[in-house]
Protein backbone atom coordinates (compact mmCIF):
# COMPACT_ATOMS: atom_id res chain seq x y z
CA UNK A 1 0.00 0.00 0.00
CA UNK A 2 1.11 3.52 -0.89
CA UNK A 3 1.20 6.40 2.03
CA UNK A 4 -0.15 9.93 1.20
CA UNK A 5 3.47 11.19 -0.17
CA UNK A 6 3.33 8.17 -2.93
CA UNK A 7 -0.26 8.78 -4.01
CA UNK A 8 -0.64 10.44 -7.82
CA UNK A 9 -2.66 13.34 -8.20
CA UNK A 10 -6.60 11.89 -7.77
CA UNK A 11 -5.58 8.73 -6.50
CA UNK A 12 -6.41 7.65 -2.79
CA UNK A 13 -4.60 5.50 -0.05
CA UNK A 14 -8.20 2.91 -0.15
CA UNK A 15 -7.39 2.33 -4.16
CA UNK A 16 -6.25 -1.37 -3.72
CA UNK A 17 -9.24 -2.54 -1.68
CA UNK A 18 -12.45 -3.40 -4.10
CA UNK A 19 -15.89 -2.73 -1.86
CA UNK A 20 -18.55 -4.19 -3.01
CA UNK A 21 -21.95 -6.10 -1.46
CA UNK A 22 -21.69 -8.86 0.50
CA UNK A 23 -22.93 -11.91 -0.56
CA UNK A 24 -24.09 -15.25 1.12
CA UNK A 25 -21.05 -16.93 -0.69
CA UNK A 26 -19.29 -14.70 1.56
CA UNK A 27 -20.38 -16.10 4.68
CA UNK A 28 -17.42 -18.24 5.48
CA UNK A 29 -14.68 -15.51 5.37
CA UNK A 30 -16.70 -13.17 7.17
CA UNK A 31 -17.46 -15.46 10.06
CA UNK A 32 -13.35 -16.43 9.95
CA UNK A 33 -12.06 -13.13 10.03
CA UNK A 34 -14.38 -12.16 12.82
CA UNK A 35 -13.61 -15.08 14.34
CA UNK A 36 -9.81 -14.41 14.09
CA UNK A 37 -10.41 -11.30 16.49
CA UNK A 38 -12.79 -12.53 18.92
CA UNK A 39 -12.25 -16.22 19.33
CA UNK A 40 -15.57 -17.40 18.49
CA UNK A 41 -17.56 -18.37 15.41
CA UNK A 42 -20.72 -16.31 15.23
CA UNK A 43 -21.85 -17.79 12.18
CA UNK A 44 -25.84 -17.78 12.55
CA UNK A 45 -25.54 -13.64 13.79
CA UNK A 46 -23.31 -13.04 10.15
CA UNK A 47 -25.93 -15.35 8.07
CA UNK A 48 -29.28 -13.35 9.59
CA UNK A 49 -27.19 -10.33 8.96
CA UNK A 50 -25.89 -11.03 5.20
CA UNK A 51 -29.59 -12.63 4.46
CA UNK A 52 -31.49 -9.71 5.59
CA UNK A 53 -29.35 -7.29 4.12
CA UNK A 54 -29.71 -9.33 0.43
CA UNK A 55 -33.61 -9.45 1.27
CA UNK A 56 -34.33 -6.42 3.18
CA UNK A 57 -31.88 -3.40 1.43
CA UNK A 58 -34.06 -1.07 2.72
CA UNK A 59 -33.42 -1.59 6.41
CA UNK A 60 -29.76 -3.60 5.91
CA UNK A 61 -26.77 -2.79 4.74
CA UNK A 62 -23.18 -5.08 4.33
CA UNK A 63 -20.51 -4.18 2.34
CA UNK A 64 -17.12 -6.66 1.54
CA UNK A 65 -13.83 -5.25 1.08
CA UNK A 66 -11.66 -7.39 -1.26
CA UNK A 67 -7.90 -7.23 -2.45
CA UNK A 68 -6.50 -9.37 -5.23
CA UNK A 69 -10.14 -10.87 -5.04
CA UNK A 70 -9.85 -12.23 -1.40
CA UNK A 71 -12.82 -11.07 0.74
CA UNK A 72 -10.70 -9.19 4.00
CA UNK A 73 -13.00 -7.09 5.78
CA UNK A 74 -16.72 -6.47 5.79
CA UNK A 75 -19.08 -4.30 7.59
CA UNK A 76 -22.72 -4.27 8.67
CA UNK A 77 -25.28 -2.19 9.04
CA UNK A 78 -28.80 -1.68 10.07
CA UNK A 79 -30.44 1.87 9.09
CA UNK A 80 -33.54 3.30 11.50
CA UNK A 81 -35.87 5.75 10.90
CA UNK A 82 -36.37 7.07 14.18
CA UNK A 83 -35.71 6.24 17.84
CA UNK A 84 -37.42 6.46 21.40
CA UNK A 85 -39.73 8.68 19.10
CA UNK A 86 -37.28 11.00 17.83
CA UNK A 87 -37.56 11.65 14.24
CA UNK A 88 -34.29 11.01 12.36
CA UNK A 89 -32.28 9.10 9.84
CA UNK A 90 -29.96 6.94 11.69
CA UNK A 91 -27.61 4.45 10.95
CA UNK A 92 -26.45 1.20 13.18
CA UNK A 93 -22.87 -0.21 12.39
CA UNK A 94 -23.47 -3.48 13.90
CA UNK A 95 -20.30 -5.16 13.36
CA UNK A 96 -16.74 -4.76 11.29
CA UNK A 97 -14.10 -6.61 10.86
CA UNK A 98 -10.63 -6.79 8.67
CA UNK A 99 -9.04 -9.95 8.62
CA UNK A 100 -5.25 -9.55 10.88
CA UNK A 101 -3.25 -10.47 7.61
CA UNK A 102 -4.76 -7.25 6.06
CA UNK A 103 -4.97 -5.00 8.96
CA UNK A 104 -2.71 -1.24 8.44
CA UNK A 105 -3.66 -1.47 4.55
CA UNK A 106 -6.45 0.55 4.55
CA UNK A 107 -9.22 -1.80 4.53
CA UNK A 108 -11.22 -0.43 7.29
CA UNK A 109 -10.93 2.90 6.13
CA UNK A 110 -12.07 1.92 2.57
CA UNK A 111 -15.23 0.21 4.27
CA UNK A 112 -15.97 3.53 6.16
CA UNK A 113 -15.39 5.64 3.02
CA UNK A 114 -17.62 3.36 0.97
CA UNK A 115 -19.90 2.81 3.68
CA UNK A 116 -20.71 6.84 4.28
CA UNK A 117 -20.25 7.44 0.59
CA UNK A 118 -23.73 5.28 0.15
CA UNK A 119 -25.60 6.22 3.50
CA UNK A 120 -25.32 9.88 2.29
CA UNK A 121 -26.97 9.30 -1.10
CA UNK A 122 -29.50 7.20 1.18
CA UNK A 123 -29.96 10.84 3.15
CA UNK A 124 -28.59 8.72 6.40
CA UNK A 125 -27.48 11.84 8.68
CA UNK A 126 -26.22 10.24 11.50
CA UNK A 127 -24.07 6.82 12.51
CA UNK A 128 -23.98 5.56 15.37
CA UNK A 129 -22.24 2.04 17.03
CA UNK A 130 -20.75 0.10 20.32
CA UNK A 131 -17.70 -0.73 21.79
CA UNK A 132 -16.18 -2.46 24.86
CA UNK A 133 -14.58 0.14 26.37
CA UNK A 134 -11.08 -2.30 26.27
CA UNK A 135 -11.48 -2.66 22.79
CA UNK A 136 -8.42 0.01 22.09
CA UNK A 137 -7.55 -0.44 18.29
CA UNK A 138 -11.37 -0.27 17.49
CA UNK A 139 -11.69 2.97 19.66
CA UNK A 140 -8.68 4.16 17.67
CA UNK A 141 -9.89 3.51 14.61
CA UNK A 142 -13.22 4.92 15.18
CA UNK A 143 -11.68 8.21 17.14
CA UNK A 144 -9.73 8.20 13.87
CA UNK A 145 -12.74 8.19 10.82
CA UNK A 146 -14.56 10.62 13.00
CA UNK A 147 -16.78 8.83 15.61
CA UNK A 148 -16.95 10.61 19.04
CA UNK A 149 -19.03 9.46 21.93
CA UNK A 150 -22.65 10.23 21.88
CA UNK A 151 -24.62 12.57 23.96
CA UNK A 152 -26.11 9.44 25.79
CA UNK A 153 -25.96 7.64 28.55
CA UNK A 154 -26.44 3.83 27.88
CA UNK A 155 -27.70 2.37 31.27
CA UNK A 156 -28.39 -1.49 32.02
CA UNK A 157 -29.32 -3.59 34.79
CA UNK A 158 -28.45 -6.68 36.01
CA UNK A 159 -30.72 -9.37 36.78
CA UNK A 160 -28.87 -12.05 37.98
CA UNK A 161 -28.09 -11.21 41.45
Amino acid sequence: MKDDLDLDPGQLDTDDVLIRSLAMSDLDAVVGIDEAWSGEARREFYRIRIQRSLEESSIHLSLAAEIADEVVGFVTVTFFQGEFGRPERAAVLDAIGVHPDHRGQQVAKALIRQLEMNLRALRVEEIRTQVDWDLFPLLGFLAHAGFKPAPRLCLQKSLLG
